[in-house]
């Protein structure tokens, strides 16, 4: 259980298992690294930022407070607060892999690489008891951020070439994505509750009043519906 080399089946299965977020994840950094060139920026710092920072909202927003001449500081606090629920996804995966016989060095490795996608997937997957090594986690996160790092490079070098591609608009690639994952979460009736109830949330908070902190506010709802649900059944 602690060994980290993978059979070549559970190898397989991470990367199948990986393969729509790897797709989305290649399109999205692809974008970004186009915007950056396009934006004067060298092409060293989409990749770096796709090998340290690893965060899609995060990066694009960052991209648009450096590229306004914000100064440090608010760049810093604001990529904190947008990922400030990674610390929230990583508290409750660490709890629940404490059966998995991984190390700490390992969890600290699968915290850099958790994502909303990884930690939905997995999340839903210890949950249902199916058996999960922790080189399939490690080997998950891995394909998914070599994606993210190929995208923004390749998008980076072929900027010159492609000047108008960011013209096209596919960061819609990263909400498809999120669509994706949610579908396949709802495999049971107070899940699928529970996010009609988000979405129904957020849609009436944005009528009302648009806000960015409408989504948070639509997920707490949707927290509070889920726990009511459990502790009803």
């Amino acid at each position: 259980m602690t060994d980290l080399a993978l059979h070549p089946v559970s190898r397989r299965e991470s990367f199948v298992d990986a393969l729509p977020v790897i797709t989305g994840y290649f399109v999205v950094s692809f974008v970004f690294g186009v915007m950056c060139i396009n934006a004067g920026l060298p092409l060293w710092l989409p990749v770096a930022m796709c090998v340290f920072v690893y965060a899609g909202a995060a990066q694009f927003a960052a991209l648009a407070l450096i590229t306004s001449g914000a100064p440090l500081l608010t760049i810093a606090l604001s990529t904190l607060l947008i990922n400030s629920r990674h610390m929230l996804m990583a508290m409750y995966m660490a709890k629940q892999s404490d059966g998995l016989g991984i190390s700490r060095s390992q969890k600290l490795m699968y915290a850099f690489g958790l994502t909303d996608e990884s930690f939905a997937l997995h999340s839903q997957r210890l949950q249902a008891g199916k058996y999960t090594p922790p080189g399939y986690l490690l080997q998950f996160n891995t394909w998914c951020h070599a994606s993210w790092i190929a995208g923004a490079l390749l998008g980076a070098v072929a900027s010159d070439a492609l000047s108008r591609f960011s013209a096209f608009k596919l960061d819609y690639a990263l909400t498809a994505m999120m669509i994706f994952v949610l579908v396949s979460l709802c495999n049971s009736r107070p899940k699928l509750i529970v996010a009609l109830v988000v979405i129904a949330a957020t849609c009436l908070l944005n009528a009302l009043y648009p806000s960015p902190l409408n989504v948070f506010v639509a997920t707490a709802v949707g927290c509070g519906v889920g726990l009511c649900l459990k502790k009803n059944t």
